[in-house]
C-alpha cells in the first residue's frame, strides 16, 4: 500500500497523480513554501516532482529555467533507520556547473551560440568601439559613460593611484625572482593596510559598506587604482627601473604604462592591453567571482574580497591557464611532436590547456577577438617559434573526431599568451 497526499490505496500512474493534484498558482506556491515571495511577477511554470520515498508530489516553481534551492528543500523524507526525523532534500553539484548563488544582470553567455554580452552589450562592440575604462563603468553602473562621466571616473582612479611609501618599500624588499602573484598580493595587502577606511571597517559594529552604495562604489574605484599602481610597482622592481607617479588625463591602461616608464605611451600597445582587458573583464559566475561573493557575504571590505578573487584566479584552471598553456607548447618542443601529444591528450595522460570550456560548446567569442590582435602584431608574433606548434595543434584538434564530438573548441587562453609576449 502507498500513501499519496494522505490517501491510502494503490499507487497511481505519475501523470494521473500530477493531474489529480494540479493547483492554481497561489496554491502551488503555498505547497512550495513561497506564496509570499514568488520567483517571478509572471505566473510561473512548475516542476512536478514525484518523491518515490513518500509517494508525495511537490510543485516547484520554475522561472527562466531555474528553480530555487529553498523550494527544493521543502521536499523531505524520513531518515533511514529513524522514521521520526525528516531530512530535507539537498543538491550535490561539484563545480557548481548547474548551480547559481545569485541572480545577476551583468554578464550573459550563450555557450551554444558562442555569445558573450556585458550588461546587454556584445563583447565585439565593446572590443572594437570602447576602451577598458568605459567597460568598467558599464560593468559597475549598468551603462556606458558620457564623456564627462568618463573623465570624472578616470580622475577618481588617478587620485588614488599613487602608491604609499610602505607599498614600495615592501615590494622592493622582495627578491626580484619572487613569484609574481606573491609579490602582487603582498603589495595589494600593504596597500589595503594603508587605506584607513577599509582597515577601520573590519573593526566596527556599524557596517561601512553594507547598503551604503556610495561608500562601496568609492572603495571599488580605489581598488582599480590600487591594482594598477601595484602592478606598476612590481614591474618596475623586477625590471630595475624607476616608478613614475601617475599622470592626470590618462586612461587606466595609459597611466599604468606611464608609471612603468613609457612617458608617451604607444597607442598601439595601450589599445592592445585595453582590448585584452575588455576580453577578460567578466565571465559570469567564474571561480574567482564566486570566491569574491563568498567573502563579500561576510560584509568585509572590497579589497579583502578582491585579494581572495585574485588568489582564486591565479590557479592553472582559471587565470593561470594562460601561462600554463604557453608552458605546454614549450614542452611539446616542435611541430613534429604534435601528433604524439594529441594522442597523449586523448589517452588522458595530459591536459590540453587552451582547448575546451565549461560553458562554450563552440568557439569562445573572445578567441576570435584575440586572433584579431594577433593579426595586428603579426610580425612580432610570427617570430615566436612556438606559434607553429600552436597552429598545428589548432589544425589537428579542429578535425580530430575526439575533439569535434566533445565540442572542444579553442578558448581565449590558447593564443592570448602570444599577444602578451609580443607586447
Amino acid at each position: 500500500m502507498a500513501t499519496v497526499n494522505g490517501a491510502v490505496g494503490k499507487p497511481q500512474h505519475i501523470s494521473k497523480m500530477i493531474e489529480s493534484t494540479k493547483m492554481n498558482g497561489n496554491q502551488a506556491q503555498d505547497a512550495a513554501g513561497r506564496a509570499d515571495t514568488p520567483v517571478s511577477s509572471d505566473t510561473p511554470d512548475y516542476l512536478h516532482v514525484f518523491d518515490s520515498r513518500t509517494c508525495n508530489i511537490h510543485h516547484i516553481p520554475v522561472s527562466d529555467g531555474f528553480v530555487r534551492g529553498s523550494d527544493l528543500s521543502t521536499i523531505a523524507a524520513p531518515v533511514k533507520g529513524n522514521s521520526g526525523r525528516m531530512q530535507k532534500l539537498a543538491v550535490l553539484d561539484p563545480g557548481f556547473q548547474h548551480t547559481a548563488c545569485k541572480e545577476s544582470g551583468i554578464t550573459f553567455i550563450d555557450g551554444e551560440k558562442g555569445e558573450l554580452r556585458y550588461r546587454g552589450v556584445r563583447i565585439e562592440d565593446l572590443f572594437h568601439d570602447h576602451d577598458f575604462d568605459s567597460t568598467l563603468h558599464l560593468l559597475l553602473w549598468g551603462r556606458l559613460p558620457t564623456n564627462d562621466e568618463k573623465i570624472a571616473f578616470e580622475r577618481r582612479i588617478f587620485e588614488a593611484a599613487t602608491p604609499p611609501q610602505e607599498v614600495c618599500d615592501v615590494i622592493r624588499k622582495l627578491p626580484k625572482n619572487t613569484d609574481f602573484i606573491s609579490m602582487f598580493l603582498t603589495g595589494l595587502s600593504t596597500y589595503m593596510g594603508a587605506d584607513e577606511e577599509m582597515t577601520r571597517s573590519r573593526h566596527q559594529a556599524v557596517m561601512t559598506y553594507h547598503k551604503n552604495m556610495k561608500a562601496t562604489d568609492d572603495a571599488i574605484i580605489r581598488c582599480f587604482a590600487y591594482v594598477s599602481a601595484t602592478l606598476a610597482t612590481v614591474y618596475c622592481h623586477v625590471k630595475g627601473v624607476e616608478l613614475h607617479p601617475p599622470k592626470e588625463g590618462l586612461t587606466l591602461v595609459e597611466n599604468f604604462l606611464h608609471m612603468i616608464g613609457m612617458e608617451d605611451p604607444d597607442k598601439k600597445v595601450s589599445r592592445t592591453i585595453d582590448r585584452l582587458s575588455i576580453n577578460m573583464a567578466d565571465h559570469e559566475l567564474s571561480c574567482s567571482t564566486a570566491a569574491f561573493l563568498h567573502v563579500a557575504s561576510s560584509l568585509t571590505d572590497p579589497m579583502t574580497c578582491l585579494l581572495t578573487a585574485i588568489s582564486a584566479a591565479s590557479g592553472p584552471l582559471h587565470g593561470g591557464a594562460l601561462e600554463v598553456c604557453y608552458q605546454g607548447l614549450e614542452l611539446i618542443g616542435s611541430v613534429e611532436n604534435v601528433p604524439a601529444y594529441i594522442a597523449a591528450v586523448k589517452a588522458k595522460k595530459f591536459r590540453l590547456f587552451g582547448y575546451g570550456h565549461r560553458v562554450y560548446k563552440t568557439q569562445d567569442p573572445r578567441a576570435a577577438l584575440t586572433k584579431e590582435l594577433m593579426e595586428e602584431h603579426r610580425e612580432a608574433i610570427a617570430a615566436n617559434p612556438l606559434l607553429q606548434i600552436a597552429v598545428e595543434i589548432d589544425r589537428q584538434a579542429n578535425t580530430d573526431p575526439y575533439f569535434v564530438e566533445r565540442k572542444l573548441k579553442l578558448n581565449a587562453d590558447f593564443y592570448g599568451c602570444f599577444v602578451y609576449i609580443a607586447l
